[in-house]
């Protein structure tokens, strides 16, 4: 209700004031806004089929959710890549033919095997990177190339490592390359006749110790094996049977002392085991069994004469 006031000195009415409808301008301006917003939305016309497309995203949003949550992402991108190379192979980026160079020892189907290339394997997918890496893992290859040329060729270049001795540890020998990796155990007898170095380290050290004994024809021609002393130094191993004994440091300038001796006095051709040249001031040879007996038996008897001449005497 309205309060109404008194009247002024001239006996009239005042005007009324009501406080109560004065909002109502207002109200009115703000129920027409929400009637023109409300209908506005007559003129959005939905897509066909937008609830099935909701419903679906809805879905891919819960399985996106789940394997976050499950730590499944590693299945479902497995999942996503073998769904597109099995697609894009059938749109026309299969791997049609593959070409592989430089292999003597590895086998194309080796090859194959490592990649996993199937009927359904595109070259569009196809991960050169992680080709390599396979290649890599093969122990007959020391690099590789891959190249990819489309719309369904595979070109691999292979480098393949190069058998340089053998090198036995714990019983099993196995074959190496000049840096001394290992390409496996020996199982081919078309490298029977490479060198053998014996024990730890033994393989690391092979090219080192090819080197020193090159230059010392009559060592490196009947070098039968080379065994690996606390990896410090060699002892080397001839085909007569003649064991050499070398010392830690400066072994060259040993191997040349021998190759004197050996020129002079003939050391390498008589019936000796042992020749130790770890000493700086000497050479210590020992002699076979059979050697050192007929040694024994000639000092024996040329102290006879001796003995029977100053009895003569």
């Amino acid at each position: 209700m309205g309060r109404q006031s008194r009247g002024g000195p001239d006996g009239r009415r005042r005007g009324v004031e009501s406080r109560l409808h004065e909002p109502a301008p207002r109200r009115r301006a703000r129920t027409g806004a929400f009637a023109r917003l409300i209908g506005s939305f007559d003129d959005i016309r939905i897509p066909n089929r937008a609830g099935l497309y909701g419903v679906a995203a809805l879905f891919a949003a819960t399985g996106a959710f789940g394997a976050v949550a499950g730590d499944h992402l590693g299945d479902v991108r497995r999942s996503v890549f073998v769904a597109a190379d099995y697609v894009t192979a059938k749109a026309g980026f299969g791997i049609q033919s593959v070409v592989i160079t430089g292999h003597r020892e590895v086998g194309e189907s080796d090859v194959l095997r490592a990649l996993e290339i199937g009927d359904a394997t595109s070259l569009l997918t196809f991960n050169a990177h992680w080709a390599r890496k396979r290649l890599s893992d093969i122990a007959w290859v020391k690099s590789a190339t891959v190249q990819k040329l489309f719309p369904g060729t595979l070109r691999i270049d292979l480098v393949e490592r190069e058998p340089y001795a053998l090198w036995q540890l714990t019983g099993i020998v196995s074959l190496i390359d000049r840096d001394g990796e290992v390409i496996g155990e020996l199982a081919d007898e078309r490298f029977a006749s490479l060198p053998l170095v014996v024990g730890a380290g033994a393989n690391k050290r092979a090219g080192e110790l090819m080197a020193l004994v090159a230059p010392h024809p009559s060592v490196a021609t009947r070098l039968r094996a080379a065994v690996r002393v606390a990896d410090r130094r060699w002892n080397l191993m001839l085909d007569n049977g003649v064991e050499i004994r070398l010392p830690e440091k400066n072994a060259d300038a040993a191997l040349t002392e021998l190759d004197t001796l050996t020129a002079k006095q003939g050391l390498m051709a008589r019936d000796i085991v042992l020749i130790d040249l770890r000493l700086a001031d000497r050479v210590v040879v020992r002699l076979s069994d059979q050697a050192a007996m007929q040694r024994k038996a000639a000092m024996k008897s040329k102290g006879t004469s001796r003995q029977r001449k100053g009895q003569d005497t």
